[in-house]
């Protein structure tokens, strides 16, 4: 069975090209804008698809920051909006599973690491992710707090797809930073994984 993943914004755009593509191939973190730093201790004031090393801008991705346990600032309001209320548009990250077959899908996660190896922590940085699972008139079905996510210490688990076979399965990520050190932070990935049914 041929499966792709795409990852993307939270409204499908701008696209995240592949990791061995060398291009936008990153989600990078950033202060007031693209090139800011985050100082220590503060979270993500504008996220932005990137390169590698963080020095092209490749379009802003929805930006979630840290609020508090259940609550985001959503772009850039001031006022904190609770994790079941931000819309999967509004979500950092868009996962498109695609396949020719029609499935489901069980025990999803997303985790962070270091680049080196999934079941290390990234470097440098903590990482708050949430799943946003909400339409536009019903209050959501996602995390009601976030997940700090570290290597296979900590993972963020995703709802089972198991209602009906599709061949797209999407999940809506919320996710936010905060250095734990100064200096640039580039030991930082992401991992996906699934079963199909």
């Amino acid at each position: 069975m041929s499966t792709t993943i795409q990852w993307a914004g939270g409204a499908g755009t701008p696209v995240i090209q592949p990791a061995a593509s060398g291009g936008l191939n990153t989600c990078g973190f950033f202060g007031s804008a693209f090139g800011f730093s985050i100082r220590v201790g503060e979270f993500n004031n504008t996220t932005y698809r990137t390169t590698a090393d963080g020095t092209t801008d490749g379009g802003a991705l929805p930006n979630l920051r840290w609020a508090n346990s259940s609550g985001a600032y959503v772009a850039s309001e001031l006022v904190a909006t609770e994790l079941l209320e931000v819309s999967n548009a509004e979500a950092t990250l868009n996962v498109l599973l695609t396949t020719d077959n029609a499935v489901k899908t069980q025990n999803a996660s997303l985790r962070a690491f270091d680049r080196v190896a999934i079941n290390n922590n990234p470097s440098g940085v903590t990482i708050y992710a949430a799943e946003i699972a909400k339409d536009s008139a019903v209050r959501g079905s996602g995390d009601v707090s976030w997940t700090i996510i570290a290597g296979s210490g900590s993972v963020l688990s995703l709802a089972d797809q198991t209602t009906d076979d599709f061949t797209e399965h999407n999940y809506y990520i919320g996710l936010s930073a905060t250095p734990t050190s100064i200096g640039e932070k580039t030991n930082l990935a992401m991992y996906f994984e699934t079963e199909f049914l």
